[in-house]
């Protein structure tokens, strides 16, 4: 019983501690927990309509700039097994999760 009290202390209080935090806070412990963890993500070029090119991302995260006002460029930003650093267009890029 005392090692189940262990376990469920820490947990409860945990939740208490982010129920307790903005939504802003959340989405923040969030990014720095998949930071962590990272995911394994599949990212396609696309132009009309046709993949043209694919890249692995291992453990690793996909991010956007952003300018001085904050507003999001138009370009994501990762590095890739194949070829290191890739930099590709928003609105030309799509981007699975690749499941084991």
């Amino acid at each position: 019983m005392k090692r189940y009290v262990q376990k469920i202390i820490p947990a409860v209080l945990a939740l208490v501690l982010l129920a307790a935090c903005t939504e802003e806070s959340r989405n923040k412990l969030s990014r720095q927990a998949d930071n962590w963890v990272g995911e394994d993500l599949k990212v396609s070029y696309v132009d009309n309509g046709v993949v043209v090119k694919t890249w692995t991302v291992k453990d690793g995260k996909i991010t956007s700039g952003k300018d001085d006002q904050g507003r999001v460029l138009g370009y994501y930003f990762f590095w890739s097994e194949e070829t290191g650093y890739v930099q590709l267009p928003i609105e030309r890029t799509i981007i699975e999760e690749i499941k084991d």
